[in-house]
């Protein structure tokens, strides 16, 4: 019996994040933004909280807001980060999507990890996803 978290871990680490470099963004583990000197274009990955070691599923968060607009934010709540997340709702100043409702079916999308998946072609339908939808949708509101 593996560990389907160590999985997730590794594919993320090895297989994804050096494709979304290729693809312009920074970051690391579940956190990535596109570089932007007035605008948080970010994306992050969410594992469901039912995951356990021999199944999870995940999905991927973008939001985009300008950097103005969040340190004003800020200064009204003092609670809230240095740069938003992209798994978190702050409101209507804030753009924020799950990455499957930009598809065309329109509607939440998790992939599944487990003990029989392939890990590398689980990568490669996310990356797909992210380049052919996530990417264009946070480009267009820079």
């Amino acid at each position: 019996m593996g560990d389907v978290q160590a999985t997730y871990r590794a594919m993320l680490r090895d297989d994804i994040a050096p494709a979304l470099r290729v693809l312009g963004l920074n970051g690391s583990g579940s956190r990535y933004s596109l570089p932007d000197p007035e605008s948080w274009a970010l994306l992050g990955f969410q594992s469901s909280r039912f995951n356990t070691s021999e199944a999870l599923t995940f999905t991927v968060n973008l939001c985009a807001m300008s950097r103005l607009v969040w340190e004003s934010l800020r200064r009204e709540q003092s609670h809230l980060p240095e740069k938003p997340s992209p798994g978190t709702f702050y409101g209507r100043f804030v753009w924020s999507c799950r990455r499957g409702h930009l598809m065309p079916e329109n509607r939440d999308v998790w992939w599944d990890l487990d003990e029989d998946a392939d890990a590398k072609a689980v990568a490669s339908e996310v990356v797909a996803a992210i380049s052919a939808y996530g990417l264009p949708a946070l480009r267009e509101r820079l």
